[in-house]
């Protein structure tokens, strides 16, 4: 599948991909999640009590620390390095740029990541077979960036051994989702 595709005025359009419920068993539930826009927020360094009012008033969460997340019915936002994070939900493009205008700059991902959603009993045991962490120590609300059946992509631990997030470039996500089917497969 293409990255996108040129229209008329020469201006490349990203394929955007349609959520959707791949596995859905009793242990294990699998989906493709491309409902929410994505965003990067890269800050300016002497900005940052201009901020972490921002983050406060706009999307009412503080800027998560390193390797954690925060959420809301508004938006999750993960810390992606220093002074970056990614913010994922239903936010127009339009406020959150004259929000964070003059002290970050802004980068509409929404076509460049997918999510998959991991969920159910057997999500600890596909996990086990795919990341080289100890599921043990990665805990409630937290994210890693991490080499996943050799993609680089981000893991996000929603519930401990029950609900994860696996972002990944959009180019590899039939990769992606072809390995993730074949572990349910022997996981199930």
């Amino acid at each position: 599948m293409g990255i996108g595709y040129v229209n008329k005025k020469m201006k490349l359009i990203p394929t955007i991909h349609n959520s959707q419920n791949l596995v859905k068993q009793k242990e294990i539930k699998l989906s493709l999640d491309n409902s929410n826009n994505l965003y990067s927020i890269d800050y300016n360094l002497n900005e940052i009590k201009k901020i972490k009012s921002t983050f406060k008033s706009f999307f009412s969460l503080s800027p998560p620390n390193i390797s954690s997340f925060e959420k809301n019915e508004k938006a999750l936002i993960f810390w992606v390095r220093s002074h970056s994070y990614f913010v994922l939900g239903k936010i127009d493009k339009k406020r959150i740029n004259e929000n964070f205008e003059n002290i970050s700059s802004i980068t509409d991902q929404t076509g460049g990541w997918v999510c998959f959603n991991l969920s159910g009993i057997n999500a600890k045991v596909l996990l086990d077979k795919i990341l080289t962490i100890d599921l043990v120590t990665f805990g409630n609300n937290q994210v890693l960036r991490t080499s996943v059946n050799k993609i680089n992509c981000f893991v996000l631990c929603h519930d401990q051994f029950e609900n994860y997030t696996i972002i990944c470039p959009v180019s590899f996500m039939e990769s992606m989702k072809t390995r993730l089917l074949n572990l349910i497969n022997l996981v199930a």
